[in-house]
């Protein structure tokens, strides 16, 4: 009997689809926040392990996309046009900080090249021959979202924008992101750079297993300096809901004209369960946002 049981989950464990593990080692740098917590169920079923019936209730949002996803259980919540591929502007720095963390190490110095600083729009004001680290590149690029740093991280690691780009896209089927193409490393509205809210999602959650990558968007302001200390800059976080809401953690905005105001952040709720949202194309992506997570917290129970 005991050995049939055994095999039986044995049998479970070889068939069960994998999924995105959002734990880290107990020698992380920084401390994790996504440990293991109950499975919602909504609050017309509470007394069942996962909920059974949809919650009620409209959700006041003008988002063209949007997205609630539970990260204990990667359950989806609440959506809307999920599948429809739109431009996401600086959500696209998620991945080039992602592939930056699996290539570069943070401490190697890079000397800012010429293209990086006439990078257009949102800049950290890089000069040119400027000698800083890739950590505080990364910094530049996840909590002011810097174009220029985006861009001098890039040529750093792959010599040019068009070959960092390629890796961007070769990394975005390696995580099953088949509604994502990158057309640059900072989201620009060039070259077809779109995907979907369910593909950002995904997107949120591997990153946000990256503990510097969780370190820096929880990260409101923050001085760096080059390596000489000739230069500084003075970062501060375009996520408004930092220092606003304790419930929103990070992770990270988007604006273009064609993108619109967006942004994917990770909550937590009651009990401390963490939430991830996406809201792409909003009159106000962080009002929308608080919505969002109100709505859940209205309608789920963990």
């Amino acid at each position: 009997m005991i050995s049939s049981l055994i095999s039986l989950y044995l049998s479970s464990l070889l068939t069960k689809t994998p999924q995105i593990s959002l734990t880290q080692s107990k020698s992380s740098a920084y401390a994790d926040v996504l440990t293991a917590f109950s499975v919602p169920s909504s609050t017309k079923s509470a007394s069942t392990s996962t909920a059974t019936s949809t919650p009620t209730g409209a959700i006041d949002i003008q988002a063209s996309s949007y997205l609630a996803m539970d990260l204990r259980s990667n359950r989806i919540l609440a959506e809307k046009n999920t599948r429809e591929k739109r431009s996401i502007g600086s959500i696209t720095k998620l991945m080039t900080a992602l592939i930056i963390l699996d290539e570069n190490d943070i401490n190697e110095v890079v000397k800012i090249p010429i293209e990086a600083t006439q990078a257009p729009g949102s800049r950290i004001w890089l000069a040119q021959g400027e000698k800083i680290t890739i950590k505080d590149l990364l910094y530049g690029t996840l909590i002011h979202s810097g174009n220029d740093a985006a861009y001098a991280l890039a040529i750093h690691n792959a010599g040019s924008v068009e070959k960092f780009t390629a890796k961007m896209n070769e990394k975005a089927q390696k995580l099953g992101l088949t509604q994502t193409h990158f057309g640059n490393p900072a989201g620009l509205d060039v070259d077809n750079n779109s995907s979907t809210s369910y593909d950002v999602s995904q997107l949120g959650v591997y990153a946000y297993r990256n503990n510097f990558i969780r370190h820096a968007v929880a990260t409101a302001k923050i001085t760096i300096i080059s390596t000489n200390g000739q230069f500084k800059h003075e970062l501060k976080s375009t996520n408004n809901l930092l220092e606003k809401d304790p419930r929103i953690k990070g992770l990270k905005t988007g604006y273009t004209i064609e993108a619109g105001k967006s942004f994917v952040g990770i909550a937590t709720v009651k009990n401390g369960s963490p939430i991830l949202t996406v809201i792409l194309d909003s009159p106000d992506r962080f009002k929308e946002t608080e919505t969002l997570v109100d709505w859940v917290e209205n309608n789920f129970i963990w």
